[in-house]
C-alpha cells in the first residue's frame, strides 16, 4: 500500500492566507516543507481521501492523477475537507472522456452538502455519492473501509477512517481530538494491528483545544493504542494537518518529536508499504524505517 499526502494543513493552510504572526512568517521565509496546503492523501494511486478547495492546487503542482480517480471518502463536511462546488466541473462539457463517475463517500453531513451543489446527481454519469454511517464497513476500490467516530465539530458528521487492504492496516485519523468514548469501546472489541497511523496535530506542540490534537494528546492516544495491542514496535507513527496556531514550523517540530518514534508529514510526501514495514520516499530517495 502507498499513501501520499497532497496537502497537510488545517483549514487556515500554512502560512495562513491573512495571517502575519511569527510561525507564518518563518514559513514563508523558509519555504520547503513549511509550505503546507489543506488536507488531502491518496491511497494506491485510486482511494483520494478528502476533496478540499486546494484539490486544484495539487493537480497543478504536485501531479495528482484526479482524472483517474473513481472513488473518494470524506471525512467531515467541513470546506477545508470537502468543497464540492468542484465537483461541478467534472460535468459533461467541463470535463471530457469520463465514462465513469467519481464516487463520493461520506455522512450525512456530507451528504447535504453534495446534494445542495450537485443537483440531480442520480442521473448523471461524472458523479456519484454512496452515504456512510459510523462502524459500517464498505468496500471501495478493493479497499476495506471503516468510518470511526471523530472528536469534532458533531454538525459536520465527522469520522476518520480505519483502512485495510492485502494484510496492511492505516488509521487515518483527522480531524479528532483524543477518539470518543463510541470509538474507543469499538477499537478494544476488533483490536486491529495498525502497521502505519496518520494523526491528527493542528496543535503542534500545544494541547490547547478540543476537537484537534496537539503533540501531547497523540502521545497520549498512542500509549492507550499501545495498550490494547493495536500499536507495537513495528507499527509507523507520523504526525499530520497542521496549523500556524500550532506555534512550530517544520523545524521546531521536529525538535519536538525527536526521539518521541514520531514522523512528520509534509507535502508531497509518500509512505510505501515494503517488505519489512514501511518506507518514506521523497524526492525520489526512500528511507526504510
Amino acid at each position: 500500500m502507498k499513501l501520499k499526502y497532497y496537502g497537510t494543513a488545517a483549514s487556515e493552510g500554512v502560512p495562513a492566507i491573512f495571517c502575519k504572526c511569527e510561525t507564518c512568517i518563518k514559513s514563508k521565509e523558509s519555504g520547503g516543507r513549511n509550505i503546507r496546503t489543506r488536507s488531502q492523501a491518496l491511497l494506491d494511486g485510486e482511494l483520494l481521501i478528502d476533496f478540499p478547495a486546494d484539490t486544484y492546487l495539487h493537480v497543478l503542482n504536485h501531479g495528482l492523477p484526479l482524472a483517474d480517480i473513481r472513488h473518494c471518502i470524506i471525512t467531515h463536511s467541513h470546506e477545508d475537507h470537502f468543497y464540492p462546488e468542484d465537483l461541478l466541473l467534472r460535468r459533461n462539457g467541463y470535463a471530457h472522456w469520463i465514462e465513469k463517475p467519481l464516487t463520493i463517500y461520506g455522512t450525512g453531513a456530507v451528504k447535504t452538502s453534495f446534494c445542495k451543489v450537485i443537483e440531480n446527481w442520480e442521473s448523471d454519469n461524472s458523479v456519484a455519492f454512496q452515504e456512510i454511517k459510523a462502524f459500517t464497513p464498505f468496500e471501495a476500490s478493493g479497499f476495506k473501509i471503516i468510518p470511526l467516530i471523530s472528536d469534532h465539530n458533531p454538525s459536520s458528521d465527522p469520522v476518520f477512517y480505519l483502512i485495510e487492504k492485502n494484510g496492511k492496516k492505516i488509521l487515518y485519523a483527522h480531524d479528532t481530538g483524543e477518539f470518543p468514548v463510541e470509538t474507543w469501546l469499538y477499537l478494544e472489541c476488533i483490536r486491529p494491528t495498525l502497521d502505519f497511523v496518520s494523526f491528527d496535530c493542528t496543535n503542534g506542540i500545544h494541547n490547547r483545544s478540543s476537537h484537534h490534537m496537539g503533540l501531547p494528546a497523540a502521545i497520549q492516544v498512542r500509549e492507550r493504542l499501545q495498550d490494547m495491542g493495536c500499536v507495537n514496535n513495528d507499527t509507523i507513527c507520523f504526525l499530520n494537518h497542521f496549523s500556524h496556531n500550532g506555534g512550530a514550523i517544520f523545524e521546531d517540530m521536529s525538535k519536538a518529536v525527536k526521539g518521541q518514534g514520531f514522523g512528520l508529514t509534509y507535502d508531497e510526501m509518500t509512505i510505501a508499504a515494503a517488505e519489512k514495514g514501511f518506507g518514506v520516499a521523497w524526492d525520489g530517495l526512500e528511507v526504510e524505517f
